[in-house]
């Protein structure tokens, strides 16, 4: 750092501890002062602290908040946190997030585990099987940014997402709120009880029901009259639209305090979601045509008895090949399914997944300045799915519908004790333990399919531990690591009878050190430094076996992600309290990425997964509330993140068609004469918006007639361009986007009623967040070759589409 950049930063934090603090100059920090605009409080690192005073990159949302905007799942938090992506996916693994443009990346493995870290209720959740189902009564939502290697269970390389629900207060209360959402027809109904059992015991209930018939439109049956006139039976049946699903949702809370010294919190939750396909619900859509409709010749021909048929290609191309509320996915072929080995005969497929979370915490306080903690967790993910990949009003080919199921089931334990002394020192440490065992399958859903049955048994074992050092009256040192120890089993069955694979097992060690340097000049001002690492543990990837038993073993193995840097940040409370300011910087270096992708350039869908060499990410954010004293009731936020997140070393598998001119010049196969891969150090990473934010405001306060008050928000949020395609197809490029949220509401000022219309994404906005290649599109034996005129369509998952909700709320206690 030169002179002038030092004496710059100096005069910087001079000016915020001004406006922080007139008198900052001549007196210490007093305690710490929680205002009306910083008034959650974060658990970031498993401390209650202010988030004015935490040195870490964090959004909470509290309950106020999210109550206000229909938050209830991780999918609702696209919509109001800039630089998070929440997608999902197919085939067991349930959805995908990433933070700051690192996160698991597309496809359908559910042996990947995410890269940023889904925590429950101190429980942490590594599977996307968390972003399918919803968490309703949420009391707050923590978004921390970067890699987290100490205090939420099993490292996270990118980042957590920390969920805390409600817990049973004090006294009685009953809850019932009903909803309305026009466009999708959904209807909600919640209930909550909630309030003391005895004067030490606690508890609350909560359950939830869903029933949505969708809001895409399926336009398949368009194609019907004239493809079956043509060839009788081409079109079998679709849907009318999706997704079509119910959820149901519960959880009980006992939260017992015998004593000032003890107290235990019981949470047992379980959900489900049953509907239809996820691609004859539209949960894959074509989304770009290089010819500028559809490529069903391959349809087509098959269906007219192996010739080509130009017409009937053409009365099958009703599809617009842009994301959207429409799609023309049919159902599947009822002949495909006769002797389906599950005995599965619906054509419009399923899509059921069901997950129980059950968290016990008890907290022991043995001295004032001693805490000693400990969470037990076990949770089941359980997901069966009947599916086409066809993506087309027609289901020509057998080869592209699927069946499957998947079974996971965790048990975690973690320990800790924390200190609270009055002197320089402060420490925690402890202890975490997982154990795991996954079993899933895909296959064929045609008649004699054969079954692999895989099976992924993993034991997780890590100690952790911080010490915080006051330096000085305004300045703390942190420093910490954990030591992990992550061994993993494979093994791959077909039919009953053990396949080769080779390795078998695996151990993956590693040690993620933390260092913090923090500043508090003034109670109202935090400047702070860090250095970190993050880890991710290797493992086996689940493939989608067809065929006949393997020749020889199976190597499933890919590597463990790991990531260090630095970032650091200015946390200012300015203008006696009513302004909070956050500035973050950072700089990470990501080795080993793991790279998920549906390959389809075979005609089959084929899971792939490889390990990216390495990438950087560094950018700036930025984010603040405003509550101006002149005008009560008004609070307007925004914020702000610059991401330059980009591949240094990635040798990626090219996208079929992608020509030598295109960049696919490397791994030559001698066998073909043609070039299978291509170098994507300089491009941007996988769904890495280089900028987003957010601005918005908020007004309550009191109608005309007494005791009624009302509220109102708006929000827009935007992102500039990415890509959401693995291999960075050119014609999956997404453009720069703004959404547009707004609500209001009308309420007793008692808050016994409250009655509110909700809008999210009102000037419908539709952009992709998963992308992959429609499979038999393209011309694969041009990949890799000086010849043009060989893309695929792609298809991908599209955000949900306008949103108007009507909601009603009635609390007598």
């Amino acid at each position: 750092m030169d002179v002038k950049t030092g004496i710059s930063c100096g005069a910087l934090a001079w000016a915020l501890i001004s406006f922080a603090d007139p008198a900052a100059a001549q007196t210490g920090p007093e305690t710490e002062v929680v205002t009306g605009v910083d008034e959650v409080v974060v658990t970031a690192r498993r401390r209650d602290e202010a988030p004015i005073s935490v040195p870490v990159s964090v959004t909470v949302l509290g309950s106020e908040q999210l109550r206000t905007l229909a938050v209830d799942s991780l999918q609702d938090l696209r919509a109001v946190t800039p630089g998070i992506s929440v997608g999902e996916v197919s085939g067991g693994v349930g959805g995908t997030v990433s933070l700051r443009g690192v996160g698991t990346t597309a496809g359908s493995n559910p042996t990947f585990e995410q890269t940023v870290a889904i925590n429950i209720d101190g429980v942490q959740l590594s599977r996307g099987g968390a972003v399918r189902v919803g968490q309703i009564d949420m009391e707050k939502i923590e978004v921390l940014r970067g890699p987290q290697a100490l205090f939420f269970g099993k490292n996270s390389p990118a980042g957590v997402i920390s969920i805390t629900t409600a817990d049973p207060g004090r006294s009685f209360e009953v809850e019932t709120r009903a909803g309305y959402e026009f466009n999708a027809k959904e209807r909600q109904l919640e209930a909550v009880v909630s309030g003391p059992i005895t004067e030490t015991l606690g508890g609350r209930l909560v359950v939830y029901g869903a029933d949505m018939d969708g809001w895409r439109d399926n336009i398949a049956g368009q194609a019907a009259e004239a493809a079956n006139a043509i060839r009788p039976g081409s079109v079998t049946g679709a849907t009318s639209g999706g997704p079509q699903q119910t959820f149901f949702f519960t959880r009980g809370t006992l939260k017992w305090e015998p004593t000032d010294r003890f107290d235990a919190r019981l949470k047992l939750s379980y959900a489900k979601n049953d509907g239809i396909g996820y691609n004859q619900a539209g949960g894959f859509q074509r989304i770009y045509c290089p010819n500028g409709a559809p490529q069903l010749a391959p349809q087509a021909t098959v269906l007219n008895g192996g010739v080509p048929n130009v017409a009937l290609e053409k009365a099958l191309s009703v599809d617009n090949c842009r994301p959207d509320a429409t799609y023309a996915n049919g159902n599947i072929n009822p002949a495909f399914l006769v002797g389906s080995p599950e005995g599965f005969t619906d054509p419009s497929g399923a899509g059921d997944y069901s997950q129980q979370l059950h968290s016990l915490e008890l907290n022991y306080r043995p001295s004032e300045w001693l805490k000693l903690t400990s969470v037990t967790g076990w949770a089941k993910n359980e997901d069966f799915r009947v599916d086409t990949y066809a993506v087309a009003p027609s289901d020509a080919a057998a080869a592209n519908d699927f069946s499957g199921n998947t079974g996971y089931t965790q048990f975690t334990q973690e320990v800790r004790v924390s200190s609270d002394l009055p002197g320089a020192f402060n420490f925690l440490a402890g202890a975490f333990y997982e154990s795991s065992e996954l079993e899933t399958y895909t296959r064929a859903i045609a008649a004699g399919s054969p079954k692999f049955l895989h099976n992924i048994d993993g034991k997780t074992q890590s100690v952790f531990g911080q010490v915080l050092w006051d330096v000085a009256s305004t300045v703390e040192l942190a420093g910490g690591l954990r030591w992990s120890k992550e061994s993993k089993d494979f093994a791959v069955s077909r039919e009953g009878v053990p396949q080769p694979v080779s390795p078998a097992s695996a151990d993956f060690k590693n040690t993620s050190p933390e260092v913090t340097l923090t500043w508090r000049p003034t109670d109202r001002l935090t400047l702070y430094g860090a250095y970190k690492e993050g880890f991710k543990s290797g493992g086996f990837a689940a493939a989608t076996n067809t065929g006949p038993a393997f020749a020889k073993p199976l190597n499933a193995l890919y590597l463990p992600e790991a990531a260090q840097g630095f970032e650091g940040g200015v946390k200012a409370l300015l203008f006696d309290g009513a302004l909070r300011l956050n500035l973050a910087a950072y700089d990470y270096d990501y080795t080993n990425l793991q790279v998920n992708s549906l390959d389809n350039s075979s005609g089959v869908p084929v899971i792939r997964v490889n390990n990216a060499g390495a990438a950087t990410v560094r950018g700036l954010e930025a984010d603040f509330t405003l509550r101006l004293p002149q005008v009560q009731g008004l609070t307007i936020r925004g914020a702000a993140n610059y991401n330059d997140a980009k591949y240094t070393d990635f040798l990626a598998t090219c996208y079929i068609g992608q020509t030598i001119a295109d960049g696919c010049n490397l791994l030559l196969n001698p066998s073909t004469g043609r070039y299978t891969g291509q170098q994507l150090a300089g491009e941007r990473l996988v769904n890495a918006p280089e900028w987003t934010g957010s601005l918005g405001a908020a007004y309550s306060g009191p109608t005309a007639i007494d005791g009624v008050d009302w509220g109102m928000n708006i929000d827009t949020l935007y992102k500039s361009e990415y890509n959401p395609h693995p291999e960075l197809h050119p014609g999956a490029l997404q453009n720069d986007v703004a959404f547009l949220n707004a609500g209001v509401r009308v309420f007793s000022a008692d808050r016994t009623w409250e009655v509110a219309l909700i809008g999210r994404n009102l000037t419908e906005e539709f952009r992709v967040d998963v992308a992959s290649n429609v499979p038999q599109t393209g011309l694969a034996a041009r990949t890799g070759t000086a010849l043009t005129g060989g893309l695929a369509d792609l298809s991908g998952n599209v955000n949900r589409g306008r949103e108007i909700m009507l909601q009603v709320t009635f609390r007598p206690f």
